[in-house]
């Protein structure tokens, strides 16, 4: 399993991201971020050819990831997790306004 891709968002505003490799995953993304509704706290899974797209999004701030097909949800969650962790305690409430 490898995530290939990952990025933090708030509302359709890019606010970090990260590509491991040549891919067209930042197109999908932005395209995943104008399509989720609303604003409310959830985790979903999109699957795109041989990808999966996993978006978590908590108090507004939407973390994404894009993994290939064999990786389960539990490892891109954790990972999803972590770094929504990281981000807050690096940007503390500059978050809630980015």
């Amino acid at each position: 399993m490898t995530i290939l891709y990952t990025l933090v968002a708030r509302g359709s505003v890019l606010l970090a991201e990260f590509s491991g490799s040549s891919t067209n995953a930042s197109t999908i993304a932005r395209q995943i971020l104008e399509k989720i509704p609303g604003n409310n706290d959830m985790n979903v899974s999109y699957s795109q050819d041989r990808y999966i797209f996993h978006v978590k999004r908590t108090y507004g701030l939407t973390i994404l990831c894009m993994a290939d097909d064999v990786a389960e949800r539990r490892i891109p969650f954790t990972f999803l997790e972590d770094i929504h962790q990281r981000f807050v305690r690096t940007y503390g409430r500059a978050v809630l306004t980015a």
